[in-house]
């Protein structure tokens, strides 16, 4: 019954995305949409539909039958209220009177440059404990694992991602018909911008990171062609399945690239060999993302005390790296949801946006949450989409802010803050140096 609940659900969303008025083909409610079957919508239905296959070992005894329904209830709840917050009128009316005027483009390339730059030292600075960028590659894995030990400039892996947000900015210049001078050398720091993204990548062993990139580029061509290119589609599509299932033996073999490119080729058939269950199914691929329905499911069946949105505060104040400071931040729900999924904190394990809105408030923190979450979506899609085609560096711009606020999903406000600090601090700088923004008070109507 409830895997029927389910694919009615599933098709219900695709339904009104087709249906829905938008200005752009992949909006913030598009990627939102995505996202929301990946990481709530399909996992319920697999689950229900065939548990034997959905529900991996060690979370086997973590969905009650009434926490199927409560966690069901609590998806579609949540989906609505998204929804509603989304399209409110006052998100819409306050977005209209906020005005964008972009100064003067060379204010911009520069800080394009400037943040390229940034991310080069972060880079240096952060590869330069493990004796290079080669050996810092080499230990990706391990060091996101926890498995090796960094000392206090570890905390500069933050900004490498400086890169990527300098990428999208220098790919507006390099790619506009407005730039007619310095062509050649703009391109030339796209490259190098590219060059710099990649090894990021790299050295975090971030696998959505690489997938995310990508996916930007793509949505920008949609949003200035006004159409999708349907073969890429199907191969981005096919590249995402694979690399999200492959991508940790992919980083995992990079252990041996001092060795050449023939051991890292070896190593990695090494490692996906040992393997023999991990195949490219709809279940491994699903593995990477049903995280946040266990975390709602166990949100809903445990007992503890309200958290009453105190993590946004943690949250925020755990950007600050503890060997710097000396200051011990309380434990925030990512510590508290591991334990209570696996026993122990080896892993941590995000929440997702709806187990935190239970976990701070019950039901009341889902139906606030969600709210919100989906007012400020509205609110910035309205802000924004108004300048995709006055100013030629805001679809690249666009992008990345859709990407984020769609990633917020999975999320909970420690993974959130740490995750996308650089991608903040970046935007805040972005519009007080190259941006003039003034409100308005909407004026009414004449009938």
């Amino acid at each position: 019954m409830l895997a029927l609940a389910y694919l009615g659900f599933l098709f219900m969303m695709i339904f009104i995305e087709i249906i829905r008025p938008k200005k752009n083909a992949i909006d913030f409610l598009t990627l939102f949409n995505i996202s929301f079957v990946l990481w709530y919508a399909l996992p319920g239905f697999l689950v229900a539909f065939d548990p034997e296959h959905a529900i991996s070992g060690e979370w086997l005894d973590l969905l009650t039958e009434k926490g199927k329904i409560e966690t069901t209830l609590a998806i579609f709840i949540g989906y609505f209220l998204v929804l509603i917050g989304f399209y409110s009128s006052s998100a819409e009316k306050l977005a209209q009177g906020v005005a964008i005027e972009s100064r003067n483009n060379s204010i911009i390339f520069i800080y394009a440059i400037g943040l390229l730059l940034f991310a080069w030292v972060s880079i240096y600075i952060y590869s330069a404990q493990f004796g290079g960028v080669s050996n810092a590659i080499t230990q990706g894995l391990a060091v996101r694992g926890g498995l090796v030990e960094t000392n206090e400039v570890a905390f500069f892996i933050r900004f490498v991602s400086a890169a990527g947000f300098s990428s999208y900015l220098l790919a507006a210049f390099a790619f506009t018909k407005k730039l007619k001078k310095g062509k050649l050398f703009t391109i030339l720091l796209f490259i190098i911008s590219v060059i710099l993204s990649w090894i990021s990548f790299m050295l975090k062993a971030g696998r959505y990171n690489v997938i995310y990139y990508l996916l930007g580029f793509y949505q920008i061509y949609v949003i200035k062609k006004k159409k999708f290119p349907w073969f890429f589609t199907c191969i981005f599509i096919g590249f995402a399945a694979v690399f999200l299932v492959y991508g940790k033996n992919l980083f995992s073999s990079l252990s041996a690239i001092q060795d050449g490119s023939d051991a890292v080729v070896e190593q990695f058939n090494t490692s996906v060999g040992g393997n023999e269950q991990q195949t490219v199914s709809l279940y491994s691929f699903m593995d990477n993302f049903n995280y946040t329905f266990f975390s709602l499911a166990v949100s809903l069946s445990r007992d503890y005390d309200m958290r009453f949105f105190v993590d946004l505060i943690y949250g925020l104040v755990s950007i600050i790296p503890k060997r710097l400071t000396g200051i011990e931040v309380p434990e925030t729900i990512l510590y508290y949801n591991s334990v209570y999924m696996t026993g122990g904190f080896d892993v941590a394990i995000p929440t997702g946006f709806l187990a935190f809105g239970i976990y701070s408030m019950s039901w009341t923190g889902l139906i606030l949450v969600c709210l919100t979450y989906g007012w400020s979506g509205g609110y910035l899609q309205a802000v924004l989409e108004k300048y995709n085609h006055q100013i030629f560096w805001m679809p690249y711009f666009y992008a990345l802010m859709a990407q984020t606020w769609a990633g917020i999903q999975g999320s909970d406000p420690e993974t959130f803050f740490l995750a996308y600090f650089t991608f903040l601090m970046s935007t805040f700088f972005l519009f007080w140096l190259g941006t003039k923004l003034t409100h308005q008070e909407s004026q009414p109507k004449i009938k």
